[in-house]
């Protein structure tokens, strides 16, 4: 059905808002992120915000899932994309450096609730937020890896540290991609990480 004018407003609105949180956490950090400045980022009331989130740690829970889940559909549809397993990982490594880099500053939000800030309480309500997220992946990533490995494609490893070992070096590439004001075209870290981690780094006898 199509949609009414009602949830097109809500819908324009609930983004404008996420992607206000996402800058100010960018510039000013989790912690010190308030509702005031996301709402004058927004520029609405502070209290429209609470029309649509109970408090700030949904607001940057939800943005996180929002965010997080476009990503993911982008990995997930070069995974399911047609060709070999290197084809695949290649495709898969190139969408999430590319999703970075076209939403540098989602990082800042994507990096501090996999190490979180604030007092214990925001830490563990930060934690509840990512790590199902994580473990997803994970699990998402070790599936594809273990049917390479059923195919013959690569040698059988455990799965799930393998999918580690990639999640974590491509996450590295990416901050550290971030952090530099010139950073090497896509392509040549795609080609690192994906020929170091299928031939290693061994010279080959």
């Amino acid at each position: 059905m199509p949609k009414s004018k009602e949830d097109v407003v809500q819908e324009f609105r609930v983004q404008s808002i996420q992607e206000a949180a996402i800058r100010v956490i960018s510039r000013k950090g989790m912690a010190s992120a308030t509702m005031q400045e996301i709402a004058e980022e927004a520029g609405v009331a502070k209290g429209t915000i609470y029309l649509y989130f109970r408090d700030r740690e949904e607001l940057v829970e939800k943005t996180f899932e929002t965010a997080i889940g476009e990503l993911h559909k982008q990995v997930d549809a070069a995974l399911d994309s047609e060709g070999t397993f290197e084809q695949r990982l290649r495709a898969m490594t190139t969408a999430k450096l590319a999703f970075f880099n076209q939403n540098r500053q989602f990082f800042r939000l994507y990096h501090a609730l996999k190490m979180p800030e604030g007092n214990v309480s925001q830490q563990r309500r930060q934690k509840r937020t990512c790590q199902p997220q994580f473990r997803a992946r994970v699990e998402r990533v070790a599936t594809a890896l273990k049917e390479a490995m059923d195919a013959g494609e690569i040698r059988p490893l455990d799965p799930n540290r393998l999918a580690l070992i990639l999640i974590e070096t491509s996450t590295a590439i990416v901050l550290e991609r971030l952090s530099e004001d010139a950073p090497p075209p896509e392509s040549e870290d795609v080609e690192l990480i994906v020929s170091t981690l299928l031939s290693g780094i061994a010279i080959p006898k």
